[in-house]
């Protein structure tokens, strides 16, 4: 059965050259010539040729478009797609218009007839060097895709981290307004009454009374003023931003002990501490805070213990360094070990404090990608605080 064939290619030499290829056997009959896709698709509808070996770039509308138009008008036409070019975009369009097959033109002296017998019998045929290129051009699809469902994941990751952040500050902010709204109260009940009491005594002409009364509301104050300053200094955490530095842990130490020096001897606290510590990366400024804040606690709670004694130490681990505070103290029950990080929890009210400490220590910590937890055996058996901060790796 002879294969009708229709020539479209928008040079004649070619096209020549294409024909005699095809008519030096009997199978093939030429029908037409045309040097462009809009006259293809005309002929097409004409002549009912069972193939088109169309070039890719032609004048008017380019094989591409011919293609479609001529595979959506009949589904009868098979279009062999003829071109100089191995550009995987070129191959990729004209298949996806409906194309058959695929074949560069340098490889047409041997391929041509070959691949208008498989192409008009219903088969595939594409080139074996424009299979490299759609191979390549697959895999180099497959991996954008692949870096752009890691570019996304990475994006839904970040986004579920800063919701679950945005939560917690939420929850923190709930806890936050609550504790303020209340244990703020304290003071002003105490200022109030004491008001209360000031009047009477002033009315009965009781000066010591009187003394006493003044006394107790300046305290009340006092006490309400620390709270608000520690309350600003919590919610400054985190906004005001000092540039990381190297900090030697040991040199802070000391700077802290030296602080309550007077308070150690006074009490008689043995203070264990290596000879060196590690260099971690940090705002200077906020990790002294942390060593201020958990040995003063430390120096509070031993205060009736015989042969009291505070350990200051750290560990390496890999990038990260775990320091921590231990005194042999008062201890701590388990069911507390969480809430001490709340605003205004405080294990005894007896011993001085805003309970606000441990709030701005944990915030300053988790403000350094780093968490602090406290271990205790529990009442009268001490406790230990640790926390976990940035190693300054090129100090090594």
């Amino acid at each position: 059965m002879t294969i009708k064939v229709l020539l479209a290619d928008d040079h004649a030499s070619l096209r020549a050259g294409f024909r005699a290829l095809l008519e030096a056997t009997d199978e093939f009959e030429i029908l037409a010539e045309t040097g462009s896709g809009d006259e293809a698709v005309a002929q097409v509808s004409e002549l009912a040729p069972d193939i088109v070996v169309m070039d890719v770039a032609m004048p008017g509308i380019n094989g591409i478009e011919a293609t479609r138009e001529i595979i959506a008008g009949t589904s009868s036409v098979r279009v062999l797609a003829l071109s100089g070019h191995n550009d995987g975009i070129f191959i990729r369009q004209m298949l996806e218009a409906g194309a058959r097959g695929y074949l560069l033109k340098d490889v047409a002296a041997t391929e041509l007839v070959p691949a208008v017998k498989a192409v008009s019998s219903g088969r595939i045929y594409v080139s074996p060097s424009v299979v490299d290129t759609l191979t390549y051009s697959f895999l180099s699809t497959m991996r954008e895709l692949q870096s752009s469902r890691e570019k996304q994941q990475q994006l839904l990751d970040e986004i579920r981290v800063q919701n679950q952040e945005l939560e917690r500050q939420n929850a923190e902010l709930e806890r936050f307004t609550y504790s303020v709204s209340h244990d703020l109260k304290t003071p002003l009940v105490t200022i109030k009454g004491f008001i209360g009491l000031l009047q009477r005594d002033l009315a009965a002409g009781n000066e010591d009374a009187i003394g006493t009364d003044i006394d107790k509301i300046s305290r009340a104050t006092d006490k309400m003023a620390r709270q608000l300053d520690e309350l600003l200094e919590l919610s400054r955490v985190g906004r005001l931003v000092n540039a990381p530095v190297a900090i030697d842990l040991y040199s802070m130490v000391t700077e802290v002990l030296d602080l309550y020096r007077d308070r150690i001897e006074e009490r008689g606290i043995r203070v264990e501490v290596p000879s060196s510590m590690p260099v971690a990366s940090g705002d200077r400024g906020r990790i002294f805070e942390v060593y201020q804040n958990l040995v003063g606690n430390a120096i509070k709670f031993s205060r009736d213990q015989a042969g009291p004694c505070i350990e200051i130490g750290a560990e390496v681990d890999g990038d990260r360094i775990t320091c921590f505070v231990r005194d042999n103290g008062i201890g701590i029950e388990e069911s507390y070990l969480q809430r001490i990080f709340n605003l205004f929890e405080r294990l005894d009210a007896d011993i001085e404090g805003s309970g606000i400490g441990l709030a701005l220590v944990k915030r300053i910590v988790e403000f350094h990608e780093g968490r602090i937890w406290a271990e205790s055996a529990g009442p009268g058996e001490g406790t230990t605080f640790r926390f976990s901060l940035p190693r300054a790796l090129d100090t090594d």
